[in-house]
């Protein structure tokens, strides 16, 4: 519930009032990311990093990719009238062939708040996440009838995941949330 003056309301997870925005250069040219070479692996935030929120991140090996979490940020004052931020996922998108599988560690939507917009434009992976944050993600989507279902698996903390090149393990995590967890990823 917000508060009756909702003029000086500031989020606990808006930037300071002395942040100044990075100014945008429109003619700026985007750097093409060069292939993966053999035998490397690829970790790519594409959010999440000293900011809070738009968690999202890609790790790449060969021809397999798998995101953990796809979230976004609530805008602050510095972006009038945007409700939220989501990742810039265009680096998956144009790979979305390598795409295996979403994995979410928990339900918070700076975690699970992108999967509407970003969903559909990677394929439509399989996401593989516990109990609550599927039963939060089942709930948003119903706010999003013309888009293609989900396809949501449950895990537990003792499950292990073979998803393309990788091993996907879980360990149990103690957050402000319940039922969530981190990974383990292991690499070929």
């Amino acid at each position: 519930m917000l508060p009756p003056n909702r003029k000086n309301f500031r989020p606990h997870h808006s930037r300071p009032p002395n942040h100044k925005p990075r100014p945008t250069n429109t003619n700026e040219v985007k750097v093409k990311i060069p292939p993966l070479a053999s035998g490397n692996i690829r970790i790519i935030p594409l959010g999440g990093v000293e900011e809070v929120g738009k968690n999202m991140t890609a790790i790449e090996y060969a021809n397999t990719i798998l995101i953990v979490d796809i979230g976004f940020q609530i805008a602050g004052d510095e972006t009038p009238g945007v409700d939220y931020i989501i990742p810039d996922s265009t680096y998956v998108e144009e790979n979305k062939h390598k795409v295996k599988a979403v994995v979410v560690t928990h339900g918070h939507l700076d975690h699970i708040g992108g999967i509407p917009y970003i969903m559909e434009k990677i394929g439509n992976p399989p996401i593989y996440t516990s109990l609550l944050p599927a039963v939060m993600i089942k709930k948003r989507q119903e706010e999003f009838p013309h888009l293609t279902k989900l396809d949501i698996r449950m895990v537990g903390k003792d499950d292990v995941l073979k998803l393309g090149d990788f091993t996907v393990r879980f360990f149990g995590t103690t957050h402000t949330i319940p039922d969530c967890f981190g990974i383990i990823v292991e690499t070929p």
